[in-house]
């Protein structure tokens, strides 16, 4: 519904056009009937209006200074003049004060309710037009964060240094003309975007006018940092960056990766020292450290050689197999502190650890520790993205393969073990059977034997292949009525003064003691 007023001196003239045009019907409120423009426009001054219906000659103040007035004042109010036939010459002066309609008298109700419905659809495709204006404003306030974020991303790239001069104003940008310095903080996975956004409100209360803190395409926070002193730049950026870590050992989380760009002095180097701290920050999440670095700390190391770290890897492998897991695990500390103390990339990291997987895989295919389709440790990208998450996975390996061993090892003497007893088991009852008759048959020397034999029996040799007679004199004086030296003859025993002893030791009591003792 829109808002109309009606201003003429002539109350019978007021009084029929109010009552004879269906006003609600129109699409028309009729808000005020004013007798001269003086009334109409202090009503206008504090209540909205869309049209105003005017007759030009009045007293105080006539139609065309009200509509001159309208004009310049709110030109969005539609003005219809109504004139006489006399009045027309005006016609030209209306046109001027961008009138939108003038009506000869006497006006019909016809006329009338035709104009105000071309009125109407004027009015409906403004209000239109003024809503999808209203509603693109919104939008672009809504976005404007995300395009000031986007231009910045775009100038730290190096892809809108032209445009700063001119978009600066737009944005609310400062540009001081002097020293520039990237800062960029990369986040751990288990940091969330309200952890992210809390840091940057955080560093955001810091920094000085001119100072910029936005989100990179990679999710990175990104300080944008200026300063017309050279040495008050580096000092600041150092001091924001540690205020980043205080802030970080507050919440609890993740250590961030920080990097400090180099420090350029113009703003088309900006690009630069993005570049140099996307590799600092790179490098320090490379090697999980927890201070800041710079390109320059970076550079300074001495390149990372491809045979040193084959060496390395090989030295944990040797050391895995002549002294096991702790070892083994010793060495890979040493490659971690090897890799430390030099320069390497993220691809040079993912290179060398593919290869020492292999050499890993390599080995204990060899050994046949798994089978073909056996992944003892799966791959990942994220398996050697950093040094820690290499070096979890490397002992995660080295432990599965020095479990296998052991295991190796142990079906290895469980089964001498087995074929050990089998023997004994078959020749006990032979008189000169001996330690060096069961090495023979199982290749190994006397101490080999031995040392293997206490450790998968807890028995010496001749302590089992007692009990083995012993048992098998048991049963024979039970079930059998040979004489005392008859059954120590048939457990292997020349002599049976010494099978006594032997069975007395064992037992408690002489051979024809356990045979009464047993059948009474």
């Amino acid at each position: 519904m829109y808002r109309m007023i009606l201003v003429d001196d002539e109350a019978i003239i007021r009084e029929g056009i109010s009552s004879c045009v269906p006003w609600e019907e129109n699409g028309f409120f009729l808000a005020g009937v004013f007798e001269h423009g003086q009334q109409a426009l202090e009503y206008i001054e504090h209540n909205p209006v869309d049209v105003v219906l005017s007759d030009i000659n009045m007293p105080r103040m006539d139609g065309l200074e009200l509509s001159r007035i309208l004009g310049e004042r709110f030109p969005d109010i539609t003005v219809i003049l109504l004139t006489g036939y006399d009045d027309f010459e005006y016609a030209q002066e209306a046109v001027r004060n961008q009138v939108r309609e003038f009506l000869l008298k006497p006006i019909t109700q016809i006329e009338l309710s035709r104009v105000i419905s071309t009125i109407k659809e004027e009015l409906d495709v403004r209000r239109a037009d003024r809503k999808a204006h209203e509603i693109l404003l919104a939008k672009l306030e809504q976005s404007f964060p995300l395009l000031k974020e986007r231009f910045l991303c775009r100038l730290v790239s190096g892809s809108n240094v032209e445009s700063l001069d001119t978009r600066k104003d737009y944005f609310g940008l400062i540009d001081l003309s002097a020293y520039y310095r990237v800062v960029l903080i990369s986040f751990p996975a288990d940091w969330n975007d309200l952890d992210q956004f809390s840091l940057s409100e955080a560093l955001q209360e810091k920094v000085r006018p001119g100072d910029e803190i936005f989100f990179d395409r990679n999710e990175d926070l990104v300080l944008l940092l200026q300063d017309t002193d050279e040495d008050e730049l580096d000092r600041r950026s150092l001091a924001l960056a540690e205020a980043a870590f205080r802030f970080i050992s507050g919440l609890g989380k993740s250590h961030v990766s920080v990097g400090c760009g180099d420090i350029v002095d113009g703003k088309e180097k900006i690009s630069l020292s993005y570049d140099s701290a996307s590799k600092a920050g790179e490098y320090s999440r490379i090697l999980g450290l927890d201070h800041i670095l710079s390109l320059k700390d970076i550079t300074s190391r001495e390149n990372l050689s491809t045979a040193e770290f084959t060496s390395q890897c090989n030295n944990v492998i040797d050391l895995l197999k002549e002294g096991g897991i702790t070892a083994g695990q010793n060495a890979l500390k040493e490659l971690r502190e090897y890799l430390t103390s030099h320069y390497l990339t993220e691809d040079q990291l993912n290179v060398g650890f593919m290869k020492f997987y292999y050499m890993l895989s390599g080995f204990a295919h060899e050994m046949e520790l798994f089978r073909d389709d056996q992944d003892p440790v799966p791959v990942s990208p994220e398996s050697f993205s950093s040094l820690d998450k290499a070096e979890e996975f490397f002992r995660e390996f080295i432990e599965k393969i020095d479990t296998q061993i052991h295991k190796r090892r142990n079906d290895m003497l469980l089964s001498r073990i087995d074929r050990a007893k089998a023997i004994i088991n078959k020749r006990f009852r032979e008189n000169r059977f001996s330690l060096q008759d069961i090495c023979d048959e199982l290749y190994l020397s006397t101490s080999q034997f031995s040392l293997l034999f206490k450790e998968g029996t807890g028995q010496t040799f001749v302590e089992y292949l007692t009990a083995c007679r012993v048992d098998e004199a048991k049963k024979l004086l039970l079930s059998t009525d040979l004489k005392g030296y008859e059954v120590a003859e048939q457990v292997g025993y020349a002599d049976p003064r010494y099978f006594t002893i032997i069975f007395k030791k064992q037992t408690g009591m002489t051979a024809m003691e356990y045979r009464r003792s047993r059948k009474e």
